[in-house]
């Protein structure tokens, strides 16, 4: 693993560039991009997936969107607008690389970066292959889901004061990620983690939910015409497991979804649910990459 560096919209993104041990200089190599997940950073979680993929023979890039970890950009602001600007940006790097085969680079989102690769993948031809886990299809559906009429109603509501707010002052409420982060499963794998990795110690836009609301792959999917495989979660309290069913039903073939048993959200990057999905993912990019 290498660090390396490219720039979106005239920031300096930051990345790691996972090579095959026994790489050939003279070939031409498949390449998968891994796209984080809601604040998060290329060295935590995505390490593992990484060092998987590239001992299955990709060249494989995980980068910190604009604002978070060792990227530019400001600090904490969250607009999938702008990080799917930086999934293109990352996608030309890996395509200016002499050792990568062009026509044969995958891309993989997990959580958030699901839905944000889906979307990229839409407006991409470069991308011949996708692979999502624990992602949603309607960011709306996910955040409100659990509201009665009149809650969404209370909600809507303070969000349209706080918008407002902002177009006339331009002043906005910044809230930890935890406060941000607050159902149970989440709330828990950040504290197990946050000591360890300080960048999650930030404060994000609390408008950083109007932004998800309006964050609807399932509008995009249906567009996109290459292999899609999507991983999902039975228990997943952050995305349930019927957002993947959701997005399996609007994708065209070649399709597959894989539902993981009795393992959560943050369960799925370790242990044996860990080694079946990304076997699953390995099986998935070798027939169609």
């Amino acid at each position: 693993m290498k660090k390396i560096s490219f720039t979106s919209q005239n920031e300096t993104i930051i990345g790691c560039l996972y090579e095959p041990q026994q790489m050939n200089k003279d070939q031409c190599y498949p390449a998968i991009i891994l796209c984080n997940g809601f604040a998060g950073v290329k060295e935590l979680l995505l390490p593992s997936f990484a060092e998987a993929f590239a001992d299955a023979g990709y060249i494989v890039l995980t980068f910190d969107y604009r604002g978070f970890g060792e990227s530019e950009g400001e600090k904490g602001r969250l607009v999938p607008k702008l990080q799917i600007e930086d999934i293109h940006a990352a996608i030309d790097f890996l395509s200016s690389l002499d050792n990568i085969d062009c026509h044969r680079i995958g891309l993989w989102g997990t959580s958030y970066g699901g839905a944000n690769a889906i979307i990229a993948t839409d407006e991409n031809s470069k991308i011949k292959c996708l692979a999502v886990q624990l992602t949603f299809a309607n960011g709306e559906r996910v955040v409100t889901g659990e509201m009665n009429s009149e809650e969404k109603e209370k909600f809507f509501a303070m969000i349209s004061r706080l918008v407002e707010k902002k177009e006339k002052t331009g002043k906005e409420m910044m809230t930890p990620l935890i406060k941000v982060l607050s159902d149970p499963q989440s709330q828990s794998f950040y504290n197990k983690y946050c000591n360890d990795f300080p960048d999650l110690k930030i404060k994000i836009p609390f408008l950083t939910v109007n932004e998800t609301l309006s964050h609807k792959p399932e509008n995009h999917i249906g567009n996109i015409h290459i292999p899609i495989l999507i991983v999902g979660s039975q228990t997943d309290s952050v995305n349930p497991a019927q957002e993947s069913h959701i997005l399996y039903e609007k994708a065209n073939s070649p399709k597959e979804i894989f539902m993981v048993e009795k393992a959560d959200h943050y369960d799925c990057y370790e242990g044996e649910a860990f080694k079946s999905i990304v076997a699953k993912q390995i099986d998935w990019f070798n027939k169609y990459l």
